[in-house]
């Protein structure tokens, strides 16, 4: 009997110091690099397009995915860091012609480098994202309306992805 109970306990030991040296902890703070960044500002990205607006529906996108993570506190005066955004290029392509060869679709493209500098004006980390969405274009009356809700989407997206990469590589 003391021999069952003696060989329950080493193996309960065994188990525990198993299961509590395996490397993984609570997370006991919100925001980045164990807690030291809880705060960001997001500037209105630069826009180097002539595109106009782009750098609003951007700096939306990206500061509601943000906010979503509840990670943040967003543009808090004396912030833990911020994000410095700028859209390189915005390209818009025929996507689809019809059987006259006017376009149908269009493909816009956005290109955008975001940065992550600290409180001290030390850069943490840079990202170039890119991406593609279609839109249509054959009835004309909607054509500009459709190119904007396509760079919403597209900013959507990116912002997503953006704070999906935030969230696994630190």
């Amino acid at each position: 009997m003391k021999r069952k109970i003696i060989t329950q306990l080493i193996l309960s030991f065994i188990f525990c110091s198993l299961f509590f040296s395996c490397g993984y902890q609570l997370v006991q703070e919100k925001g980045l690099f164990g807690g030291d960044i809880k705060s960001l500002y997001v500037p209105v990205f630069k826009n180097r397009t002539y595109e106009p607006h782009a750098s609003l529906y951007v700096t939306d996108a990206f500061t509601r995915e943000l906010i979503s993570t509840g990670l943040f506190n967003i543009n808090r005066e004396n912030s833990d860091g911020y994000i410095d955004g700028s859209i390189k290029a915005i390209k818009v392509d025929p996507a689809t012609l019809d059987k006259d060869g006017v376009a149908v679709e269009k493909n816009i493209t956005l290109d955008i480098e975001l940065a992550l500098t600290g409180k001290d004006g030390r850069l943490i980390k840079r990202w170039t994202l890119s991406d593609t969405e279609k839109y249509r274009v054959d009835n004309l009356a909607y054509e500009d309306y459709n190119k904007k809700e396509a760079l919403r989407r597209i900013s959507a997206r990116m912002a997503r992805r953006f704070c999906s990469i935030l969230l696994v590589d630190y």
